[in-house]
């Protein structure tokens, strides 16, 4: 919510005799004293410094070798040590973003630190732990420094560890469980909850259980012989029936269309669009019966939870409109050619816009009305 419009809101509610001046004055200062949100001015510090880190990187390791060793080593732990003084020294004077754009600075040069020590000695390592070391680092920064910023960096290096740990990009298979693997990326995922919790940052406790999803994937891909997308459909269900129907007594503890109905509409949907991605040659009808139960899950979805949940209506409808385009696609695409199958596809999407806003605007009554 923007100062600007928090403030003519609290002015109306003055006016109206809900808040005397006094306490007005007092939620404004209180939002100006807890509030983190982005900037453009803070999208650009953060982006001046990822570049500025880049460009130190980029010019240590054109003249890599024509630095001594001791002094390689000096240089890095001094830009490091640099970013971290410079972000103390913007929390102490309250220029938070400044901090958080430091702190990006420094943990680039610690990732590329790691690389280039590692490349320097010769030390032996795989992709995994090099993305285990530099998550490290960006969990002790984000912990100590309770940065928003670095706690987010670490949920997506937690991510690339995972990858790494696990293989994906790599195709291996083997019938060797990873047990030893399986307990870091779980903790890795609980200290990127951790800082989370500690930074306050919604984006990085997103990440945290986008981890722990993931986690959970990769064990069932490994100890069972499953479609990955029957599996997320089923959790998906699960998670956002229960969701869905808790108690009312049970409010205050797990919300209803909350969180987890919203995880469990996004699992859901994307399991039905993995199960349709992975059909080898069903034949017409049957791609047209399972886009037919897509279609009708995204509207159950929106219409049991949508008027509640946001990021339960945006998925809805972005799966709507994509099996909509699918279904143009499949049935009317060879016989129009591309030409027409643009033509339809943006006439599609055009009532589909309309009804969305029409949609919204619904919401936005019954919601002003309650």
């Amino acid at each position: 919510m923007l100062r600007r419009y928090l403030s003519r809101e609290i002015n109306q509610w003055t006016q109206g005799g809900l808040l005397s001046p006094g306490q007005g004055e007092t939620l404004l200062a209180d939002y100006d004293r807890r509030h983190t949100g982005f900037s453009l001015s803070t999208v650009l510090a953060v982006l001046a410094a990822a570049l500025l880190g880049a460009a130190v990187i980029a010019l240590v390791a054109a003249n890599w070798e024509a630095i001594a060793r001791p002094m390689r080593v000096a240089m890095i732990f001094i830009f490091i040590i640099a970013g971290l003084f410079v972000s103390a020294l913007a929390l102490r004077r309250g220029a938070k973003w400044i901090a958080e754009a430091a702190l990006v600075f420094t943990l680039l040069c610690y990732g590329a630190g790691i690389a280039l020590v590692g490349q320097m000695y010769h030390l032996s390592g795989d992709d995994a732990a090099f993305m285990l070391a530099w998550t490290m680092g960006a969990l002790v920064v984000s912990i100590a420094f309770s940065s928003g910023v670095a706690a987010i960096s670490a949920g997506l290096l937690g991510l690339g560890y995972l990858f790494a740990q696990s293989g994906v990009f790599e195709g291996r298979s083997t019938d060797v469980l990873d047990f030893s693997g399986y307990g870091s990326v779980l903790a890795v995922a609980l200290a990127i909850g951790l800082s989370a919790w500690r930074s306050r940052s919604v984006v990085a406790g997103h990440l945290c259980a986008l981890l722990l999803i993931c986690w959970a994937m990769w064990i069932v891909d490994d100890t069972l012989d499953l479609d990955p997308g029957y599996i997320l459909t089923v959790i998906g269900a699960i998670a956002f029936t229960a969701g869905s129907l808790v108690p009312a007594n049970l409010g205050q503890t797990v919300s209803r269309h909350g969180v987890v109905s919203a995880y469990g509409a996004v699992l859901f949907l994307s399991g039905l669009g993995l199960i349709q991605a992975d059909l080898a040659k069903p034949g017409l009808a049957a791609e047209i019966a399972l886009a037919a139960f897509i279609l009708l899950a995204s509207v159950s979805v929106l219409a049991i939870a949508g008027g509640e949940n946001r990021l339960i209506r945006r998925f809805a409808y972005f799966t709507f409109a994509c099996e909509t385009i699918y279904v143009v696609g499949e049935t009317l695409g060879s016989l129009v050619g591309s030409a027409g199958f643009l033509f339809l596809g943006g006439v599609v999407l055009a009532i589909i816009a309309f009804a969305v806003m029409k949609i919204e605007k619904r919401y936005k009554s019954v919601e002003s009305q309650s």
